[in-house]
């Protein structure tokens, strides 16, 4: 399988500046098909934005809910102390689903530096957006306190039960949080004109010292397609192979913009960035620096989108953001793999 048109594709956005640096991979059945911009390789750091809060946090949650350490019904009270009585009877699934009502907050350095539960109890002493269960709105927080939750279960740092219970279980290489500012064979994707102190893109993650729930890891193409190829063989590597079913189902129906299952997106009718390649009942997650990948079981295929996209176009557009041209990028790099296909 040769991706030629892909290819040529892809450079044709990079030309035009949409980003300067890229790493594709498709997979259909046992053939697998890899592109790449000339300064990038498959050990090259991509900030992977929020999908993150899937290769991460949702993979450890998932985890202990399969040893039977955790329960989809379990309550923040049974985490974090004083809560306020509306917030007590908020779910994991809930957290999991963007269904709790909370909601994204600035998140001040001078709070993260007192530890979780100070940076706990500020996220859920801002109001929530609705109350729980009644609404959607996808939520950076919620996944922030799903890291908090997965360090309580494993009794360490969240970075080091990625460590310990992803990345070792899978032979990750690479992939890690947080990396040197001056990284050898690292993409840009900060939306800043300095890098600072902190090499991620999101503003929060930064404050919290680079390691949050929410995202904003450093992952390689080749330790992308350890972890979907996992995915795809229901591997107990990851998590107890009755869990899959369970975190691919859409649980959230109409509500919000879009489909969620346990962490992951859900193709529906309404969803346009994967094009015509990912049909109702796909899943997947995207990254706001211009990453994405998505799964087919029935179609047996799935496809990586690492870019930093996000970062090239604010500087094209003079350091001002539209998020819906990723978005267009997304959908019509899904078609023309799509359109590919059908002729191979």
């Amino acid at each position: 399988m040769q991706l030629t048109k892909t290819k040529e594709f892809m450079e044709k956005l990079k030309e035009e500046g949409t980003f300067d640096s890229y790493a594709l991979l498709f997979r259909r059945g046992k053939e697998k098909e890899f592109l790449f911009s000339e300064n990038v390789n498959c050990d090259t750091y991509f900030d992977i934005a929020s999908m993150g809060k899937i290769l991460i946090t949702a993979t450890l949650i998932l985890k202990a809910i399969g040893e039977k350490k955790l329960s989809l019904d379990d309550t923040l009270d049974m985490f974090f102390e004083n809560i306020a009585e509306d917030r007590k009877s908020i779910t994991i699934k809930q957290l999991l689903t963007h269904t709790s009502g909370v909601v994204r907050c600035f998140l001040p350095k001078e709070i993260a530096e007192k530890g979780n539960d100070a940076l706990a109890k500020y996220i859920l002493d801002n109001p929530l957006a609705y109350k729980p269960g009644e609404g959607k709105i996808y939520s950076c927080n919620a996944y922030i306190l799903l890291g908090f939750i997965v360090e309580k279960i494993y009794k360490m740092p969240l970075d080091k039960a990625f460590y310990s219970y992803t990345k070792k279980e899978l032979g990750l290489t690479r992939s890690r949080f947080n990396i040197d500012i001056h990284e050898a064979n690292a993409t840009v994707s900060y939306r800043r004109l300095e890098v600072g102190n902190c090499r991620c893109d999101d503003e929060n993650v930064c404050n919290m010292g680079g390691i949050a729930g929410s995202g904003a890891q450093f992952w390689t193409l080749s330790d992308m397609e350890k972890y979907c190829d996992a995915i795809m063989e229901k591997s107990e590597k990851l998590y107890a192979p009755n869990i899959y079913a369970l975190a691919e189902q859409n649980y959230t129906g109409n509500l919000g913009e879009d489909a969620n299952g346990l962490g992951w997106l859900i193709v529906d009718k309404r969803y346009r960035q994967t094009g015509n390649l990912f049909p109702k009942g796909s899943f997947g997650h995207c990254g706001h620096t211009g990453t994405s990948f998505f799964f087919n079981r029935k179609k047996d295929i799935y496809a990586i989108i690492l870019t930093n996209a996000t970062r090239c176009l604010w500087l094209k557009n003079n350091c001002t953001e539209d998020y819906s041209l990723v978005c267009r990028m997304r959908e019509d790099i899904h078609n023309k793999i799509a359109e590919e296909i059908e002729k191979i």
